[in-house]
C-alpha cells in the first residue's frame, strides 16, 4: 500500500480471471504445506460470534503462509434466513486482508464470495483424488454456488461415469445441471430426494445448509465416499461406524457444534480419526486400500487455503491491471 491507497480484488474480478481448474492443484499445494509445517495458524484457529435474533453468525481466521511471504486474515459475517439462506448471500461479509510478511504493510483486500465457493469444492476434491472409488459416480446433495464448483471440479479429478443432483427447490437442481450438461461430457441427471442419488452414485457430497441428517447409516453401502461441507449432514452414527476418517483440521472438527456434542456424550472420539488430509495428500497415511471401505471426509476450512487462493487473485489481478483501489 502506497499513499493510503489499499488495492482491492472484487468478487466479479476474482470470478473473471480465478481459473477453477488450476484451484485444486493449489489447494493440494497448501495440504502439502501443511504436512511440512510451513503454515502458522493462529490460535485459537477461529473467532466465533453467534447470536440468536436476527440469526447472525461470524467468524474470523489468521494464519501466515511464509511460502509465499504473507499473512492473512478472514472476517465472515452472514444472516441465516428461515429458509436456511444466507451463508452465500451476496450482501454476506466475505473479506480477506493479506499483509506483506516482510514489512507489515497491506497488500490487498480481497473479497472472497467467489473464491470461498472454489475453496470450499477444492477442499474435498482434493480428497477424492485420493480417497474415491472405482467408477465413480457424483451424487451433489444441494444447488447452490458452492455445489456448482463441487460439480466443476470433481469432473476435472475423477473419470466420473454420471452425475447426479438434488436439492430443496426443482428450480435450483434444474438451473444447475442445464448449465453443464452441454459444456461437461458427463451424464448428468436430477432427482427430486436424496434416497435416488444415495442409492445410485458411490461418490457422496453435501453442500447444504441443513440441521437434520440427510444421509442415514442405512443408506451407507460398502465403497462410499461421503464428503459432508455442512453440519448435521451425515448421521451421527455413520461418523461412528465408517472404515475411514478424515479431516481437514481435527481442533476444528472436534470443536464444531453438530460434532462436539458427539465427542461430549462419548459417542465417538479422537480415537476414530483416520488422519488429517494433509497426511494423504502427502501419502504419510495411507488412503483408500479396499474397494469395500467406507471412507467419511469432513472439511470445516482452512484459512491457509483461503489466504493463498486470495493471494493468488490479487497478483493475477495485479498482473492484468485488473485491481481497484481504495482510499483510505
Amino acid at each position: 500500500m502506497t499513499g493510503g491507497i489499499l488495492p482491492f480484488v472484487s468478487s466479479s474480478v476474482c470470478e473473471a480471471i480465478v481459473d477453477p481448474a488450476l484451484v485444486v492443484d493449489r489447494i493440494e499445494q497448501v495440504y502439502r504445506w501443511i504436512a511440512e509445517g510451513a503454515i502458522v495458524t493462529a490460535k485459537p484457529v477461529a473467532m466465533r460470534m453467534n447470536y440468536d435474533e436476527p440469526n447472525f453468525k461470524g467468524h474470523s481466521k489468521a494464519v501466515i503462509v511464509p511460502p509465499l511471504s504473507v499473512a492473512g486474515l478472514r472476517v465472515v459475517g452472514y444472516r441465516i434466513q428461515k429458509d436456511g439462506s444466507g451463508p452465500n448471500s451476496p450482501n454476506s461479509t466475505r473479506l480477506v486482508v493479506l499483509m506483506d510478511l516482510e514489512s507489515g504493510e497491506p497488500l490487498a483486500l480481497v473479497d472472497e464470495h467467489y473464491n470461498y465457493t472454489l475453496r470450499t469444492a477444492a477442499s474435498v476434491a482434493v480428497a477424492a483424488r485420493h480417497l474415491a472409488p472405482e467408477k465413480p459416480r457424483l451424487g451433489i446433495i444441494g444447488a447452490g454456488g458452492v455445489a456448482q464448483a463441487v460439480l466443476r471440479m470433481f469432473a476435472e479429478v475423477l473419470p466420473l461415469e454420471g452425475i447426479m443432483i438434488t436439492s430443496r427447490r426443482a428450480e435450483s437442481r434444474e438451473g444447475l445441471a442445464a448449465r453443464y450438461r452441454d459444456e461437461l461430457k458427463v451424464p448428468i441427471e436430477t432427482v427430486a430426494g436424496t434416497d435416488e442419488i444415495l442409492d445410485a452414485c458411490n461418490v457422496i457430497v453435501t453442500a447444504t445448509t441443513t440441521k437434520t441428517p440427510l444421509v442415514g447409516k442405512d443408506k451407507v453401502r460398502p465403497g462410499m465416499l461421503l464428503c459432508a461441507l455442512g453440519s448435521y449432514e451425515l448421521e451421527p452414527e455413520i461418523y461412528r461406524t465408517a472404515d475411514k476418517l478424515f479431516v481437514d483440521d481435527w481442533s476444528q472438527t472436534e470443536a464444531a457444534h453438530d460434532i462436539a456434542p458427539l465427542l461430549k456424550a462419548g459417542l465417538f472420539g479422537a480415537e476414530r480419526l483416520t488422519a488429517e488430509l494433509a497426511q494423504v495428500v502427502t501419502a504419510s497415511v495411507p488412503g483408500r486400500v479396499s474397494r469395500d471401505e467406507v471412507i467419511v471426509v469432513r472439511t470445516e476450512g482452512l484459512a491457509s487455503q483461503d489466504i493463498a487462493l486470495a493471494h493468488w487473485a490479487f497478483e493475477e489481478a495485479s498482473r492484468r491491471q485488473m485491481l481497484q483501489h481504495l482510499t483510505l
